[in-house]
């Protein structure tokens, strides 16, 4: 069964698309809010399959929601449905990763295919929890596997990045956001434009510095002020 989270301004939008939820028996509804920063909160601790939201609400947009979870998951994110008045704004929302844009008043028919189509899209892909905690990174003519519970941090670096563990270093051609959607999100922060940390490695915060579990020397990793909020919410810490 999948799940999913309702967040719109208007409370008819949300009853309406409670009634399509409700229809379909694959689909269990874990959230239904007015308040985005209610659901931001929710989504702290929760990774519903599908998210159907609102763009134009008072306190944060569809567009800034997105963004945000983004900048916590990268592309390993719930599967995002704007829900929205105004037709203006598919371009910008399918840029964003959003696999599908319902025009209100959004009909049983086209809400049900949808999610027929959601349903379809995660069949093919393996579910999280069947997928392997480890990885391989080329290395001289040879493939090296990296375990995900062994790396300490990320650095991005130009046009590559470099992959710390305890024993090692390894440099490899790939960009930040490509590294951010194979690593798991429960587990990896990313905190400045050039790093992502284990959260398991992280000793202290002080300020905008963050140590981290490494052998001498101390390793401190800056953070930057776009993604102090959400590092701190992913900690728990307010």
């Amino acid at each position: 069964m999948l799940t999913c989270i309702i967040v719109d301004d208007q409370t008819e939008a949300v009853d309406l698309i409670k009634d399509h939820v409700i229809k379909i028996p694959s689909l269990s509804l874990l959230l239904a809010t007015t308040e985005p920063v209610e659901a931001l909160a929710f989504l702290d601790k929760n990774k519903p399959d599908i998210i159907f939201l609102d763009i134009e609400m008072p306190d944060i947009t569809g567009i800034a929601f997105v963004e945000n979870i983004k900048n916590r998951c990268g592309n390993n994110m719930s599967k995002f449905v704007f829900t929205t008045g105004y037709s203006n704004y598919a371009l910008n929302g399918y840029e964003q990763g959003v696999v599908d844009y319902l025009m209100k008043p959004v009909s049983f028919v086209r809400f049900k295919k949808c999610v027929d189509r959601i349903i379809d899209d995660l069949n093919k892909q393996i579910k999280p929890s069947e997928k392997p905690d480890f990885f391989f990174v080329d290395d001289d003519g040879k493939k090296i596997k990296i375990n995900f519970d062994n790396i300490i941090y990320i650095e991005g670096a130009g046009n590559y990045i470099i992959i710390v563990t305890p024993e090692a270093k390894k440099i490899i051609y790939k960009s930040m956001n490509a590294m951010q959607d194979i690593l798991p999100c429960d587990k990896f922060i990313r905190v400045h434009k050039s790093y992502i940390v284990a959260a398991s490695r992280i000793l202290a915060i002080r300020g905008n510095q963050i140590t981290l579990d490494i052998k001498s020397p101390e390793k401190t990793i800056p953070i930057g002020i776009t993604y102090r909020e959400n590092f701190l919410k992913q900690l728990g810490i307010n």
